[in-house]
């Protein structure tokens, strides 16, 4: 994280007046996956220009949202880092420290 160019604390907003509430009445979970569709969409961007992106999860949302002031309405969705990888190494992290391997891929006939 230290080494990280950039941080990006992105934040969903769980009130919006945009849409009138539309779809968020059967599928309030929608704001979310929403937000997560595009922190994937810049992901992807962000590998085709070679650049690494990190998901932190080891710390804690209301602490972030209280440091950066944020609306009430807003909850914490993903805290990023980018920038140019230590290694030019497609095997994960987890991996490579043999914190986490594979699960195996179960195929059913249907």
């Amino acid at each position: 994280m230290r080494e990280a160019p950039v941080h990006l604390a992105i934040f969903t907003e769980t009130e919006p007046e945009a849409g009138h509430g539309l779809g968020r009445q059967t599928m309030p979970e929608m704001l979310s996956y929403s937000t997560v569709a595009a922190i994937h969409t810049l992901w992807l961007a962000a590998r085709a220009e070679n650049l690494g992106v990190g998901w932190v999860s080891i710390l804690d949302p209301e602490a972030v949202a209280g440091c950066l002031d944020v609306a009430e309405n807003w909850q914490l969705t993903g805290y990023l880092c980018l920038g140019k990888a230590a290694s030019n190494d497609d095997t994960p992290l987890l991996h490579r420290n043999a914190w986490q391997t594979n699960a195996e891929t179960v195929w059913q006939d249907i």
